[in-house]
C-alpha cells in the first residue's frame, strides 16, 4: 500500500510540475463556469441537472488529455523499463498511477462543488439529488480514467493513446443515439454500454445497482487488462486470464442488467410509484402486456415508468416499446389505431384491451394503473331496485323503462339484475352498484336499514330521484300527490346531502323548448365521469344541496349540471308558474347531481371506499331520452366509475417542481465575479508554484 501511495504521489505531482495541470484546470473551470451561469440565469432553478450533463460531455474530451501520458510518456522516455525492473508488482504500478490521476480528477470535481453552495445559499435545492449527480459524475470519471490509462498502456506515443481513448469514450457516450436503430438483444447491449443511460439515473436522483456495477466493473476490468499490457513479456496464461476477465465482465453485466431495484433519492420521491399502484401490481391475478408505440426514441421517464411496473408486478406485466414507423409491420397487427405522430399504450389482459393515448400529455401513473385494472377485472353486476314504482330493466316498458340502458351496460361487460328487497334481508354479495331509479313510493323502514348497512360496509350506489309532481293553478295537488316520488333523503341525509321538492328551470339553456328540462355541459373537472361528454339534459330535475351539519369525515365533491346562468333557479311553485321568487326559490346556478365519497377505514372494519352518485332525475337514461345528447355516455361513465370503486386508483400528483432560484441583479453580479475569480485564482496558484520551483 505504501508503494501505491508513493507512485500515486509521484503521478499527481507530475501534473503540477508542468503547465498541463493548470491549463486543464483553468480551461475546464472556465467552460463549466460559463455554462453554469447561463443555466442558472435562464432556467432559474436550484438544480445542477443541466450542468452535470455539460460536465459529462466535457469529460469525454478532458480525460484523454489527462491519461495519455501516464504510460506512453514513460515508455517514450525509457523510464518505464527502469520502473519495471524495480521490485514492484505490476498491479502496484497500475493502481498507483491510476490513484494519482483519480485524485487530480477528484480535485476538478471538488472545485465544481462551489456550484452546489451557490444554489444552496440563494435557493433550496434537492440535496440528495445533487449528491447523487456528483456521485455519478465521479464514478463515470473513474471509468473514463481507467479507459484512458488502458489506452496509454498500449503505446509509447501520447497522441495515439489520446486518439484511442477518444474512440472508446465517443463510442460509449454516443451509443445512446443509436438505440432507436436497434431492437431485441442488440438494443439491450447498446443501452447497457451507453454511459448516458446510466448517468441519467444519477442526475435524476435515482440510485440503481446496475449503474453502480456498470461503472465499478468497467473500471476494474480496464485496470486488470492494463496490468497485463505493461508486462514486457506476455505468456499464454496472461491471455487466458484476459479471456476469463472478459467472460466474467459479460456475466456480471448480464445479471446486473436483470436487477431493476432502485432507490429514489429525490426529496419528493417522484420517481417512486404510489402505494396504491404498488398494491394493485402485487395483487394482479393474470398476466398483462403493455405495448407502447412511440415515434422516435422513447423518453427516459417512459422507459423508467414501464420498467417499474414490470419490476413491481412480480413477472405479471411484460412491456415493450415499439417505433411504429420503424416496425410498421408489427404495428399493423394492432389494427388501424396507430397513426403517424401518435403515441399510445395498448394494455392487454387475455382478450380484453384498453388503449391509452398520450400524444399530447406525458403518460401518467394514474391513467396507466386504472387501465390495467379495467382490463384485469371480471364482469360487474348492477342491481336495479324494484317494488316501489321504479324504472325497470324489463323489455315490456317503453319510455319509462331502462331496457336500452341495460343493453348498453351489457356491451361493456356489465350484468344488470332486478332486486326486490322485500324478499331479501341484505344486498347480494355480488352487487357492485345498487341503482334506485325513480322510486315513486317510499321505501319500507326495513329496506332503508338494509341499504344503509350496504353503504356502511363500502357498497356503491346510484340514486336517480324522480321529479316532483306538478299541476296547474286550477287543480291543487292532493296529499298523496305531494308525498309521491320520495326524495330519498331518509338515506341521503346520512351522507350530508338533501334533495329539495322543487323543479330546476333554466330560461337560457334547455331542451325541446321546455324550461323545466335544463341542458348543460357545465361539469365538474372529473375526468373519469366527464370524459368525452357534450351536452346532457334532464327532465324536471330537483335541486340538491349540501347539509350544513354534515359529518366532517365525509369528502363530498359536488358538480353542477345546470347551465350556470343567472336565469336558472329552483322553482318551488309546483303549479308551473315560472317566476323567480327571491328568498323562496333557490337562485342559480343550481346543482342537480352530487358525487359522494367516503374513503376506506380498515381500522373500523370498512375495507373499501363508498361512492355514491345522486341525480335528481331518472328520465335522462330512460328509453325515451337516453339517445339524446350525451345522456348515454353520462350514464355509462357514472356506472363505470361507481362499479370500479375497489379498483379505481386516484393518485395525488407529487410535487416534482424544482425550487426556483430567483437572483436579483446584485446577486447575479456576485455569482458572476465569483465564477470569474475561480480560474484567475488557479492561474495565480500556478504562477506561485512555478516561482517557488
Amino acid at each position: 500500500m505504501t508503494k501505491i501511495i508513493a507512485i500515486a504521489q509521484k503521478e499527481l505531482m507530475s501534473y503540477f510540475r508542468s503547465p498541463i495541470a493548470y491549463i486543464l484546470l483553468v480551461m475546464m473551470m472556465t467552460v463549466f463556469n460559463i455554462f453554469f451561469f447561463i443555466i442558472i440565469d435562464q432556467n432559474q432553478e436550484a438544480s445542477l441537472r443541466d450542468i452535470f450533463k455539460v460536465m459529462e460531455f466535457m469529460f469525454v474530451f478532458l480525460i484523454p488529455l489527462l491519461t495519455m501520458k501516464v504510460f506512453a510518456e514513460e515508455k517514450f522516455t525509457g523510464t518505464m523499463e527502469f520502473l519495471l525492473t524495480t521490485p514492484t508488482q505490476y498491479s502496484t504500478i497500475v493502481l498507483g498511477k491510476y490513484l494519482g490521476s483519480l485524485i487530480f480528477f477528484t480535485l476538478i470535481v471538488f472545485l465544481t462543488g462551489s456550484y452546489y453552495f451557490i444554489i444552496e445559499i440563494f435557493g433550496t435545492p434537492d440535496r440528495m439529488a445533487v449528491f447523487s449527480g456528483y456521485a455519478g459524475i465521479w464514478l463515470e470519471g473513474a471509468l473514463f480514467l481507467a479507459i484512458g490509462l488502458l489506452a496509454s498502456s498500449w503505446t509509447r506515443h501520447q497522441i495515439i493513446a489520446a486518439i484511442s481513448s477518444y474512440l472508446i469514450l465517443f463510442m460509449l457516450y454516443f451509443a445512446f443515439s443509436f438505440i432507436a436503430y436497434t431492437d431485441g438483444i442488440f438494443e439491450g447491449v447498446v443501452r447497457y454500454i451507453s454511459t448516458m443511460s446510466h448517468m441519467e439515473n444519477f442526475i435524476s436522483g435515482i440510485l440503481m445497482s446496475v449503474d453502480v456495477i456498470y461503472y465499478l466493473s468497467g473500471t476494474i476490468f480496464c485496470l486488470f487488462i492494463a496490468i497485463f499490457c505493461i508486462k514486457p513479456e506476455k505468456q499464454l496464461l496472461d491471455f487466458l486470464k484476459i479471456v476469463l476477465a472478459v467472460i466474467l465482465l459479460c456475466v456480471v453485466s448480464y445479471f446486473s442488467a436483470q436487477d431493476t431495484r432502485r432507490l429514489d433519492l429525490t426529496k419528493s420521491k417522484h420517481h417512486t410509484l404510489s402505494e396504491r399502484t404498488q398494491h394493485v401490481l402485487k395483487n394482479l391475478k393474470q398476466d398483462v402486456k403493455l405495448t407502447t408505440f412511440y415515434n422516435g426514441l422513447a423518453p427516459k421517464y417512459l422507459e423508467d415508468l414501464l420498467k417499474e411496473y414490470q419490476r413491481l408486478s412480480d413477472g405479471r406485466i411484460a412491456t415493450e416499446i415499439i417505433d411504429p414507423v420503424v416496425n410498421i409491420g408489427y404495428a399493423a397487427q394492432f389494427g388501424k389505431v396507430i397513426n403517424s405522430g401518435e403515441n399510445k399504450v395498448i394494455v392487454q389482459a387475455g382478450q380484453k384491451r384498453k388503449d391509452i393515448d398520450f400524444t399530447e400529455n406525458p403518460l401518467s401513473e394514474e391513467k396507466l394503473t386504472n387501465e390495467i385494472l379495467r382490463t384485469t377485472q371480471g364482469e360487474r353486476t348492477i342491481y336495479f331496485l324494484t317494488g316501489h314504482g321504479e324504472y325497470t330493466i324489463d323489455e315490456g316498458k317503453k319510455d319509462k323503462g331502462l331496457a336500452t340502458f341495460k343493453k348498453l351496460l351489457a356491451e361493456n361487460n356489465i350484468i344488470s339484475k332486478s332486486l326486490m328487497l322485500g324478499t331479501q334481508s341484505e344486498i347480494p354479495e355480488d352487487c357492485d352498484v345498487l341503482v334506485i331509479a325513480g322510486a315513486q313510493n317510499h321505501l319500507l323502514p326495513k329496506e332503508v336499514e338494509v341499504i344503509k348497512k350496504y353503504l356502511a360496509r363500502g357498497g356503491d350506489a346510484l340514486f336517480l330521484v324522480e321529479h316532483v309532481i306538478v299541476t296547474t293553478p286550477d287543480k291543487p295537488l292532493t296529499k298523496e300527490e305531494e308525498n309521491k316520488n320520495p326524495s330519498l333523503n331518509v338515506i341521503l341525509s346520512d351522507w350530508g346531502v338533501k334533495v329539495a321538492n322543487d323543479v330546476v328551470v333554466d330560461l337560457s339553456s334547455h331542451a325541446s323548448g321546455d324550461v323545466g328540462s335544463p341542458a348543460t355541459r357545465n361539469y365538474m373537472a372529473h375526468k373519469a365521469i366527464m370524459q368525452n361528454l357534450d351536452y346532457t339534459f334532464y327532465v324536471r330535475p330537483r335541486s340538491i344541496s349540501l347539509m350544513p351539519n354534515r359529518s366532517p369525515k365525509l369528502k363530498i365533491v359536488p358538480f353542477v349540471l345546470t347551465a350556470s346562468e343567472k336565469d336558472s333557479w329552483g322553482e318551488t311553485d309546483r303549479t308551473l308558474a315560472v317566476k323567480f321568487n327571491e328568498g323562496v326559490d333557490r337562485a342559480g346556478p343550481v346543482p342537480i347531481a352530487f358525487v359522494i365519497w367516503e374513503p376506506q377505514d380498515v381500522e373500523n372494519d370498512k375495507p373499501s371506499d363508498t361512492r355514491l352518485m345522486v341525480f335528481t332525475d331518472a328520465d335522462f337514461i330512460s328509453n325515451a331520452y337516453i339517445g339524446h345528447y350525451s345522456n348515454a355516455e353520462m350514464g355509462l361513465n357514472v356506472i363505470n366509475w361507481l362499479s370500479e370503486l375497489d379498483y379505481e386508483v386516484f393518485i395525488n400528483k407529487k410535487d416534482v417542481s424544482i425550487e426556483r432560484l430567483d437572483l436579483t441583479s446584485r446577486q447575479k453580479k456576485q455569482v458572476l465575479w465569483f465564477l470569474i475569480a475561480m480560474p484567475i485564482l488557479i492561474v495565480l496558484v500556478g504562477f506561485g508554484v512555478n516561482y517557488r520551483r
